[in-house]
């Protein structure tokens, strides 16, 4: 594979994670709308599904970012055996801010199920 090649796998790699991104931000939106208008009223069953859909589909999110960084790291691997890496593709190549980031993702899913939970428990005093 050419250093062409490998870049543009990269820059295409890096343009769907932030689709993947994208798509996330959108059902966290959603399950958090639906939680603070109508999780009140929601029957165990429908929080169930509600909830399942959206661990399932913000988990794949982020699973997608956390494959997309593998990748365009093992580019950069390929195109440092083809020509010398730049400072800029040395730092990508040599940083962990793709799990770091999916891991906040990870947390956000989390911290919306626990917004769900605070929503249909309320604390009365």
């Amino acid at each position: 594979m050419t250093e062409y090649e490998l870049l543009d796998l990269m820059g295409n790699t890096i343009d769907s994670m932030g689709d993947c991104f994208t798509i996330y931000l959108s059902i966290i939106s959603g399950y958090l709308v639906v939680a603070y208008f109508i999780g009140d009223k929601l029957t165990l069953a429908q929080t169930a599904i509600i909830g399942v859909l959206f661990i399932f589909g913000a988990g794949l999110q982020v699973w997608g970012i956390h494959a997309y960084q593998i990748a365009v790291q093992e580019f950069l691997t390929q195109k440092a055996e083809i020509e010398s890496l730049t400072n800029y593709q040395g730092m990508v190549l040599n940083n962990n801010g793709g799990t770091i980031f999916a891991v906040l993702m990870a947390c956000g899913i989390i911290a919306s199920i626990y917004f769900m939970w605070s929503v249909r428990h309320p604390k009365t005093e």
